[in-house]
């Protein structure tokens, strides 16, 4: 897609409302304007934080991090001499887990009757 666009007397231009639309921008959003390799210059859009670490940012991920750093902090961890050692630990944490978990009773998709799941 080509499009032809012009300046006014300050330098400034309008990006074509298809464009914006295409790059999910709307007004206020930040552009920044990068030489490529080629010696020409592409607009790509900007953000304060990049899109592959918005995660780190969630309510429910800052909270979970504040408990591990707090966890830390206070000595709640352990240490491992080998990799064998840390794969035997994260197979008992499944099967303490599994033991605390209760089974769910759930319905047959035949008679529509409860039934307990072995």
């Amino acid at each position: 897609m080509s499009t032809v666009i012009s300046l006014d007397k300050k330098g400034r231009t309008t990006l074509p409302e298809e464009v914006r639309a295409e790059l999910g921008l709307k007004a206020g959003d930040l552009l920044i304007l990068e030489r490529t390799d080629r010696g020409t210059f592409e607009l790509v859009p900007a953000s304060l934080v990049p899109n592959d670490q918005l995660w780190f940012y969630h309510p429910e991920m800052q909270t979970r991090i504040r408990k591990a750093e707090r966890d830390l902090r206070e000595g709640r961890f352990k240490t491992f001499a080998t990799l064998g050692e840390v794969k035997s630990y994260l197979d008992s944490l499944k099967t303490r887990r599994a033991r605390r978990t209760p089974k769910r009773a759930s319905r047959s998709r035949v008679s529509g009757r409860r039934h307990s799941q072995a």
